[in-house]
């Protein structure tokens, strides 16, 4: 080989370097279907779903797939963003703000007197979240709405009862993603706001363990939906986010408010993040 050709040879394979990596295959989460569990619900004669992520695992469980993403009236679950937004908007300025009850009989003792934020939190009183909507008043509720990218964000049918009797709709999947959002601090809301909100979603804090969550219960005329929306979080892993529906045909149904809570404890504890 003549001198030139070598060196073009030898300035070739230095420029050419080392063959490029392989892109390294996107990771997916796992999906995982246990319909098996079906019979939770159908023991307790209602139908429904459930679906949870396991933020440890990063890994998706359903008991019927098929209705992660069918939208329903959030009902009081809705009460995890308005407390948020009522804080954050200043219209209730803390956790112990109390608004004086209007006099009208709501059909429980606990709705029926002045009561406070973390109290219309844990007895689930409509009219409170109601009053401070309209204290927020119906651009800025939208504002809020849009700005969460909230379910479907529709306040047709009434902008201060769109989660209850409206067309305020949202999917369990959704349910989740809000959820996510809320316990990582990625919406704008300050840090006073977080911390005021997630202390009064706690319903139960043993053995390591602290559950937050919110029930929900909505009538319409082909019967009721349910729902019981949260996180479990516990020193030793990345939290559980869950969100189980519920619904029956039966407005009898004597058991119907329990089972909402009974089924999501019962799956939580088949996965090993409850006790």
């Amino acid at each position: 080989m003549k001198p030139a050709c070598a060196l073009f040879a030898v300035l070739l394979v230095a420029c050419s370097g080392p063959a490029a990596p392989e892109p390294t295959p996107a990771i997916t989460p796992a999906h995982i279907l246990r319909d098996d569990l079906a019979h939770l619900f159908a023991d307790r004669h209602v139908q429904g779903s459930f679906i949870g992520y396991d933020a440890q695992q990063d890994q998706w469980l359903f008991i019927d797939s098929a209705q992660c993403d069918v939208a329903t009236l959030p009902a009081s679950t809705f009460k995890i963003l308005g407390s948020l937004i009522g804080l954050e908007s200043g219209v209730v300025p803390d956790s112990a703000h109390v608004i004086k009850w209007d006099g009208k009989d709501y059909g429980r003792a606990a709705a029926n007197r002045d009561i406070s934020l973390t109290q219309a939190y844990n007895v689930s009183v409509y009219w409170y979240y109601r009053e401070v909507v309209r204290r927020i008043g119906p651009a800025g509720f939208k504002h809020w709405l849009d700005t969460v990218n909230y379910g479907n964000a529709d306040t047709t049918g009434g902008y201060d009862q769109c989660w209850v009797r409206g067309d305020l709709h949202i999917t369990p999947r959704q349910q989740i993603d809000f959820l996510r959002k809320v316990y990582a601090g990625e919406l704008p809301f300050s840090a006073r706001t977080y911390a005021l909100t997630k202390a009064i979603m706690v319903r139960e804090d043993t053995l390591g363990h602290v559950l937050r969550a919110k029930t929900g219960w909505a009538e319409g005329d082909n019967g009721s939906i349910g729902w019981y929306v949260g996180w479990v979080e516990a020193k030793d892993r990345a939290p559980y986010f869950f969100a189980t529906r519920i619904s029956t045909s039966d407005t009898t149904h004597a058991t119907f408010g329990n089972d909402r809570i009974a089924i999501t404890k019962e799956v939580l504890r088949v996965v090993g993040v409850w006790h």
